[in-house]
């Protein structure tokens, strides 16, 4: 049975709100955190990669803004709050057009929505990955974690129906960097599945 969330779940869907971005205004790679939360991955990747750029995506306005508030201080961090499917393609193409690489997105130990009609909802889906292969380089990854094996399963059944089929499995937190819940599910005893998916 799928373990039931403490957190409070968001309805993508729901949140209109569109958001524009002009860029870093440099060439830079980028990453891209999809449901940043409390921002302790997103931190900790930008100490070990300091020269890299950083798109954090959060649909909790509250936490957005605490976000905000963390990486105030660089540059090279931007923070957008919202449904990160709706502004994904906005948010990421001007900083292609700058000739910057998109080179990992994290979807990170997002909400399972386990019913079948709210599986729509979830960031990782047939249609926004059929739209990515029109506008996103073959070269960027998707790096998914979760505690939840039947959404890893369903996550990686749903990927043959699109272009995004060279799944690669790895066993140790990316980058080496546990995000909180991580941590938590770790203590628990629980085992995390993990991929990279591409093109390439």
């Amino acid at each position: 049975m799928p373990q039931k969330r403490v957190r409070n779940h968001v309805n993508p869907l729901s949140i209109l709100t569109e958001h524009s971005f002009a860029g870093f205004g440099n060439d830079r790679p980028i990453f891209v955190d999809v449901g940043a939360c409390k921002g302790e991955f997103s931190a900790a990747l930008l100490e070990k990669f300091p020269d890299h750029n950083f798109i954090l995506f959060e649909i909790r306005k509250p936490l957005a803004r605490k976000l905000i508030e963390k990486f105030s201080e660089f540059s090279n961090v931007v923070v957008f709050d919202g449904d990160a499917g709706r502004n994904f393609q906005k948010i990421l193409q001007p900083c292609l057009d700058q000739g910057a690489e998109i080179e990992q997105i994290f979807v990170n130990f997002p909400d399972p929505w386990f019913k079948e009609k709210h599986k729509k909802r979830r960031f990782l889906n047939a249609n926004i990955l059929q739209k990515c292969v029109s506008w996103l380089p073959e070269s960027a990854e998707f790096v998914f974690q979760t505690d939840q094996k039947f959404l890893f399963d369903e996550t990686r059944e749903m990927l043959r129906e699109t272009l995004y089929d060279q799944i690669e499995i790895f066993k140790t937190s990316a980058h080496g960097i546990p995000t909180h819940w991580e941590q938590q599910k770790l203590l628990e005893g629980a085992p995390i599945w993990r991929m990279c998916i591409c093109r390439k």
